[in-house]
């Protein structure tokens, strides 16, 4: 009777293993994704070759603020690829640069996160509803919505950055 019992045991204790498992698989699979930084366009926030997790299910439009770390699909023309940029403007603002510095709706953007000064470059942008206009921490190595235009939150952002693995 006893070894009976200690079968069923051990039976239950597999169970109970591959139920956890298929639930961390999918909730890593459904709610979650790692990627990795390609190239330098985040430094020095994030180096080429590390690892983040992106929530990609749990975050809405309504969730942004200002200096999130997005992971958008993008296609510059030679098929889809996966960005990782910084939300600087988000729908109805006015993104300027005058002389290399960055302002949003008239404000200097205090941006303590950049690699360094932006080229003495000079433009505007309307950020349209329903999108976000993101860029690079090395603004001088980027392409971002300076060559994209503001991202539509829908068709091409797929998450937040929410955790920094290596």
């Amino acid at each position: 009777m006893e070894k009976k019992q200690s079968l069923k045991s051990t039976i239950w204790e597999y169970v109970k293993v591959v139920i956890v498992t298929v639930i961390l698989t999918y909730s890593l699979l459904f709610f979650v994704q790692v990627s990795r930084v390609v190239g330098h366009s985040m430094d020095p926030t994030y180096h080429n070759g590390e690892v983040v997790l992106v929530n990609k299910r749990f975050y809405k439009l309504s969730d942004v603020k200002y200096g999130d770390v997005v992971v958008a699909e993008v296609n510059f023309g030679d098929g889809d690829e996966q960005i990782i940029k910084r939300v600087i403007g988000k729908p109805g603002d006015t993104i300027s640069c005058k002389n290399g510095v960055m302002y949003r709706n008239g404000k200097k953007l205090d941006e303590g996160y950049i690699m360094e000064d932006m080229a003495k470059e000079s433009w505007s942008y309307h950020v349209a509803d329903g999108k976000l206009f993101v860029m690079g921490d090395n603004r001088n190595n980027s392409s971002d919505s300076r060559v994209l235009g503001a991202l539509d939150f829908k068709q091409h952002i797929v998450g937040k950055v929410f955790f920094h693995l290596f």
